[in-house]
């Protein structure tokens, strides 16, 4: 796994101005349990204070849930619908004791910084690969050993189309310590966050989000780079 040459210090601060202070998602079946009308900076803040207070009654837990899909945007929005006759996501996680109990495990492992916390988050009906690591990355934030969200972005943002044949060569535990080296190079601090945010910028600059085709080509900082990683995606 080789991290793309670009100005990461550039793409971070690119992450604050161009994504963080966009509106939250929102559908007709979120607002069910959640309203939040602010930017996803402080829906960001609002979670992690969350975390911080370390209450995990039922409530609160589901506020940070509810939270972390405002966040996340579109692609998470069958979390609170029905397919096929099954039981709506969110419902089976407030309603049966045996899914809330298995979010509970995947909490406790996040707090720890375990990697193993994607894998039970991924394990729950309705949260898919890329939703695991939002959530254990959001419950690990106050861990000294903070976890990333590994989305389709950050896949492809390292020459990968999807997550899947990322992790099919890279464990979990290996792209976080990864990710914690390169954050000590770029930033000459351990916290891996920073490296996967200026990632996502980078990607959402250039790619679609399937990693099949130009967002923009007009040229720019690192255009270059975005130029080798298309080759290796879908040129």
């Amino acid at each position: 796994m080789n991290f793309p040459k670009i100005d990461y210090e550039f793409w971070l601060s690119n992450w604050s101005d161009s994504i963080g202070d966009k509106a939250t998602y929102s559908n007709k079946n979120i607002l069910k349990y959640i309203v939040f009308e602010g930017d996803i900076n402080s829906c960001t803040d609002e979670i992690y204070n969350l975390v911080k207070e370390n209450d995990l009654n039922k409530l609160s837990v589901l506020r940070v849930v509810d939270l972390i899909y405002s966040w996340g945007g579109p692609s998470g929005r069958m979390f609170y619908a029905s397919i096929q006759g099954k039981s709506i996501p969110r419902e089976s996680l407030e309603n049966d004791d045996s899914v809330f109990s298995k979010y509970l495990e995947g909490i406790r492992l996040a707090k720890q910084g375990s990697t193993e916390s994607i894998k039970i988050f991924g394990e729950i009906d309705g949260i898919g690969p890329s939703y695991a690591s939002k959530h254990a990355c959001f419950w690990s934030c106050r861990s000294e050993s903070p976890l990333i969200i590994v989305d389709s972005k950050i896949a492809g943002s390292l020459g990968y189309k999807t997550i899947a044949n990322l992790k099919r060569i890279v464990s979990d535990r290996a792209i976080v310590t990864a990710f914690k080296n390169k954050a000590i190079e770029e930033y000459n601090e351990s916290s891996p966050i920073k490296v996967e945010r200026a990632l996502f910028a980078f990607h959402n600059h250039y790619f679609l989000n399937g990693n099949n085709g130009w967002k923009n080509k007009i040229q720019s900082k690192d255009f270059a780079e975005a130029q080798n990683i298309a080759s290796v995606l879908f040129e």
